[in-house]
């Protein structure tokens, strides 16, 4: 006896119920030429309560002898529909797609030139944007109380009242996101440039809609390969009609039908063109009114078509295909260089360029612009360097008035010199505030790039910039502290409480020593520069400017460079002697102050005045001398690159520029596409199909069969819609032509303005540098 096999899984020790899989052929050979088709028809009856028992539906107890082999199948019917009607599930679904997509683009980035490793539209769970429920069947999202009426009762209609059935969530965002974040003791992200790419991978919102633009490409592509495969469909109809006597007039008899009809058909798209179909259909018909009767009827039928001229041939049938997986590649290069332009938008702030676009990429989506920036990390660091600045220019502001007070004091000079000093330092303390601000305003909009909140507190924390500080924030941080020591020991209002100066007095050494430490460093740097900085003027001497006298020749001589180099050795040699004399001699007064008793008051805040004003000009001396010496230290990586040689190596590497080559010929290809359908309509069909005899739905035989061969022909009579399309095929593509080498000229523009503005940058940071040493 034959089995259908079903598939079974096990869930916690139990079996749960699989689809069935296929049904085994028969195993058991006739053993006389007596045996008929009703034996095996009905052996494969009996086989079908096996399959069924093991996916747990039930059948009614029916003896052989008591229902007919129509019967039987009756029931095996109704009840594989019942199984078939429940499908497959969404999670499966999301996951075939999932399957192919993945598999597709990673064919596609199968290329080194642009791999995409681990792509993936799931976000971990890491991200703000992971959704911990299940996909398939989210809960409801927070919703707006007066619309949520809507979905429970609408135009005095009753709405759908499953809503909720998987729940409610109060949540958007991913709840447990911040768990992951590598916070400081503060509860502060600090972020480099690294951590901020990581951190826009794994939370941008723009960055993710691009990995999904790609995913929907090839979603696309999944569509147009299907429709080259073999396609099956099965249908099922099942009606009872119950007619009245005189439903056609008096007279008449009742009748009871019971009708099902079913059928199973195979369809097949060629790559020429060719369509193929094939299928099975049954007819069941039971009366049972009057005299009980059953009609049973199967009819195999297929039908074959081929297109000669129109609509026929690889070139048009295939151009969907073609221009999907064209698109899906063209993509997956896109997204690669996104990747690359996204970097440098959270770096530098410049525009990452053109993603993925499900619909494909034009030539117009892919020119280029001039290179931008205003942002990103380099933007923040920048704001930065230059808060730090003003701030060293606030202690020094400060200081100078602390000192031209003390002269007034003296006789020595006018209150209008101190006037004009005190205004500078209120300027300069309004702008540190303005400054201050716009880096706020910024770090917020940075975030919110990055997909973070603006709530969450960050700190910028990059060595990039480092050499750039001029002045070392332990330097300025001694500096400081020396000149609101200096401040409160001036202020005849303020009364000397050592108690008060305790923690300052004990931390000034310190800071002293340590911003010391710092410029070793500093020199240590600067001796590491001195042979880059010397290839670096030699290279610019050669420069045009240079020799037309564009340029003073001062600011690039390398002699010049050696000597400030010296005077900025000497010079700390100076600055280090003095300003450990004066701390040593600091902290022997501490200490004899703290030892002798009879030391009063007022005699000790003088000593301490004297010792804080000649600490501060030290210090200020130094963070001037550390300035020189960063100013030095800081070198450009040289770049001597052609436009000729620069726009060679974009040609054979960028990978937009092979889209628009591709994107050139999709426009070209069109033209062949439009020609056909200005083409006549001729197609070869044959068909056939063989019926069965009498009510046996399996009795098949020659003489009920048919077939059928012809041509169909439609000339060309009509074709004024297909001739305007041809007619805006080729303007499309000759306006392609154009798009294509303005393409090229924009690169070789965009490449050329580059390398234009790096030498200009070389000589300007040269004259900037020589600027710094002026002032």
């Amino acid at each position: 006896m034959n089995r259908f096999i079903c598939s079974s899984t096990k869930t916690n020790g139990r079996k749960t119920p699989g689809q069935c899989l296929a049904a085994r052929k028969v195993a058991a050979e006739l053993h006389s030429r007596r045996a008929d088709v009703s034996n095996i028809y009905q052996e494969r009856l009996e086989a079908q309560p096996v399959c069924l028992a093991e996916n747990n539906v039930s059948l009614p107890s029916v003896q052989r002898g008591d229902a007919s082999p129509s019967a039987w199948r009756y029931w095996v019917l109704i009840a594989m529909m019942v199984f078939i009607l429940s499908g497959c599930s969404r999670a499966k679904y999301r996951c075939r797609a999932d399957k192919e997509s993945y598999g597709l683009i990673g064919c596609a980035a199968a290329d080194p030139r642009w791999e995409l490793p681990d792509y993936s539209i799931t976000p971990p769970p890491e991200s703000r944007m992971f959704d911990p429920n299940n996909p398939d069947c989210p809960p409801m999202p927070p919703d707006d109380p007066t619309s949520a009426e809507l979905m429970r009762c609408v135009d005095g209609k009753r709405g759908w009242p499953h809503w909720d059935r998987n729940g409610a969530t109060p949540y958007v965002e991913n709840p447990v996101w911040m768990r992951y974040l590598p916070l400081d003791d503060d509860g502060a992200l600090p972020l480099d440039r690294s951590k901020a790419v990581q951190a826009a991978l794994l939370n941008s919102r723009e960055y993710q809609s691009q990995l999904e633009q790609l995913y929907l490409s090839a979603l696309d592509v999944t569509f147009q390969r299907f429709r080259f495969d073999a396609q099956f469909f099965g249908t099922n109809s099942t009606f009872f009609t119950a007619d009245g006597p005189d439903r056609f007039g008096p007279g008449g008899d009742s009748s009871s039908l019971l009708e099902e009809d079913n059928s199973l058909q195979m369809r097949k798209l060629t790559a020429t063109g060719g369509e193929i179909v094939a299928g099975v259909a049954n007819s069941l018909v039971w009366q049972f009114a009057g005299p009980d009767e059953y009609t049973g009827t199967t009819l195999v039928d297929f039908a074959m078509l081929q297109p000669l001229l129109r609509a026929g041939g690889r070139a048009v049938v295939m151009e969907n295909l073609t221009d999907s997986e064209r698109a899906l590649l063209a993509n997956v290069r896109q997204m690669e260089r996104f990747r690359h332009g996204f970097y440098a938008q959270i770096v530098a702030g410049s525009n990452p360029g053109a993603g993925p676009s499900r619909g494909g990429l034009g030539l117009a989506a892919l020119q280029p612009s001039l290179p931008g920036g205003g942002g990103g990390m380099f933007n923040l660091m920048e704001s930065r360097v230059r808060i730090n600045n003003q701030r060293s220019n606030v202690a020094g502001l400060r200081d100078s008035l602390e000192q031209l007070e003390a002269f007034y004091e003296a006789g020595r000079i006018d209150m209008l010199q101190v006037d004009q000093n005190r205004q500078a330092l209120y300027d300069a303390q309004i702008r540190l505030a303005s400054l201050k601000q716009e880096y706020q305003e910024s770090l917020d909009n940075f975030k919110i790039t990055l997909g973070l909140p603006p709530s969450l507190e960050v700190k910028i924390e990059d060595p990039l910039l480092k050499p750039f500080d001029l002045i070392d924030e332990k330097t300025l941080a001694a500096q400081e502290l020396a000149a609101v020591m200096l401040y409160k020991l001036r202020d005849p209002d303020t009364p000397f409480t050592p108690d008060d100066y305790s923690e300052a007095v004990d931390l000034l050494p310190r800071e002293c020593r340590a911003a010391l430490e710092i410029m070793r460093g500093d020199l240590s740097r600067l001796d590491e520069a001195i042979p880059v900085r010397r290839d670096f003027l030699a290279m610019l001497n050669e420069r045009p400017e240079l020799k037309s006298g564009d340029v003073d020749p001062g600011s690039v001589s390398v002699r010049q460079f050696e000597q400030r180099v010296s005077e900025i050795r000497g010079a700390f040699a100076e600055r280090q002697a003095n300003l450990q004399a004066v701390v040593d001699e600091y902290e022997r007064f501490v200490r004899g102050a703290e030892t002798t008793a009879d030391v009063g008051d007022e005699a000790r805040a003088e000593r301490l005045l004297s010792y804080m004003q000649r600490l501060s000009r030290e210090l200020s001396d130094l963070s001037l001398l550390q300035a020189r010496c960063r100013v030095e230290s800081a070198t450009l990586a040289p770049v001597d690159l052609k436009p000729g040689e620069a726009l060679h190596i974009a040609r054979q590497n960028r990978l937009d520029w092979m889209n628009a080559r591709a994107a050139l010929v999709d426009s070209w290809r069109q033209i062949e596409v439009a020609a056909n359908a200005l083409k006549s309509d001729l197609n070869v069909t044959f068909s056939g199909d063989i019926s069965t005899l009498g009510n046996n739905p399996l009795r098949f035989r020659g003489t009920t069969g048919r077939l059928r061969a012809g041509l169909q022909f439609d000339p060309p009579l009509t074709r004024l819609a297909e001739r305007n399309l041809y007619r805006e095929s080729l303007i499309n593509y000759q306006q392609a032509r154009r798009q294509y080498y303005s393409y090229e000229d924009r690169v070789s523009r965009s490449l050329r303005f580059i390398l234009r503005t790096i030498n200009r940058y070389q000589l300007d940071f040269e004259l900037r540098r020589a600027a710094v040493h002026v002032a």
